[in-house]
């Protein structure tokens, strides 16, 4: 006999779960979890959706889409230079063999970033999808916010960008070890290092998970300035042209989404940040995304990732 909904979540889920969080006063498994949140600290929440055949190829391992489904909604905390600190995961599964997939990746990844599990829901469906909900802590009034860049400051990225969507085209085309596998495979919330940013003063910052040109505009949209970018600077550029050729590279870094690194700007004068991220250009007056490479104007064939928009 199957076992119990019930038997399967505790299997799947909670009995592998290794972060328990001191703030939380009531925990996974009765209807709602209870949680402190200390004098001075704000609580920060983000939700991701992640569905097969969107977010990852339907012939792609589920426990690795469950993982990068959590990655991927951790990396929004991040942004805003937040501890993680609990996550909520409903699923669905088209069948048992799934969910307990899907019950790897997700534990794994929260167990990785010291991440409590706090609750969730699980539903039998024919499409394989996940909702994650994730919140942590940051002290009162520093949150990093996409709406805080001024004229006159400095373009900063932390991580690389356009590798996972190469990965991604290497997996339609047949690839499943070497190229750009593992740059698809996996994704690191930059957690630890949007924190320290913050620390160092950083008050304007958002992932990259649309690509790099499209969420450098919301950016600019939401500050009221517009973005000088230089292509060249992007780390690892030399790397992928050698690779790919100039042309893919391009597209690939502007416009490749789900890389999950850290777009932010800062004041000319803060100290500190060159140990963690690449200047990549500077804000000036106006409100759009404007690149070069070598002094040369360049842009995109396609601006990004856009889920309702034309194919």
């Amino acid at each position: 006999m199957s076992a119990s909904e019930f038997d399967l979540i505790h299997a799947c889920f909670r009995k592998e779960a290794r972060i328990f969080s001191a703030m939380t006063r009531v925990g996974n498994g009765d209807d709602a979890s209870v949680h402190d949140v200390p004098e001075g600290q704000q609580w920060v929440v983000s939700t991701d959706t992640a569905v097969a055949g969107v977010h990852w190829p339907h012939d792609f391992p589920v426990a690795m889409a469950a993982d990068r489904a959590v990655c991927a909604a951790l990396s929004d905390l991040a942004a805003m230079g937040a501890k993680a600190h609990w996550a909520w995961v409903s699923v669905m599964a088209s069948d048992e063999s799934v969910l307990q997939d899907m019950g790897k990746g997700v534990t794994s990844a929260l167990n990785r970033y010291d991440v409590e599990l706090s609750g969730g829901d699980t539903v039998q469906s024919p499409l394989n999808a996940f909702t994650v909900t994730v919140s942590g802590l940051l002290p009162e009034g520093l949150a990093m916010q996409r709406n805080q860049a001024k004229v006159g400051d400095d373009v900063w990225l932390l991580g690389r960008v356009g590798f996972s969507s190469l990965g991604l085209n290497d997996w339609f085309s047949g690839v499943r070890e070497g190229g750009f596998i593992a740059d698809f495979q996996t994704i690191e919330p930059k957690l630890r290092q949007g924190e320290s940013i913050r620390h160092l003063g950083v008050r304007c910052c958002m992932d990259v998970s649309d690509g790099l040109f499209q969420d450098a505009e919301h950016l600019c949209h939401a500050s009221g300035v517009a973005m000088n970018i230089d292509l060249e600077l992007l780390p690892e550029w030399a790397d992928m042209v050698h690779a790919v050729g100039e042309d893919r590279a391009t597209q690939a870094m502007l416009s490749g989404g789900e890389d999950y690194a850290l777009l932010f700007t800062a004041p000319a004068h803060l100290s500190g940040l060159s140990s963690l991220a690449v200047k990549i250009g500077s804000c000036v007056k106006g409100n759009k995304v404007s690149v070069r490479l070598y002094g040369a104007s360049v842009m995109p064939k396609q601006q990004g990732f856009d889920h309702f928009g034309e194919s």
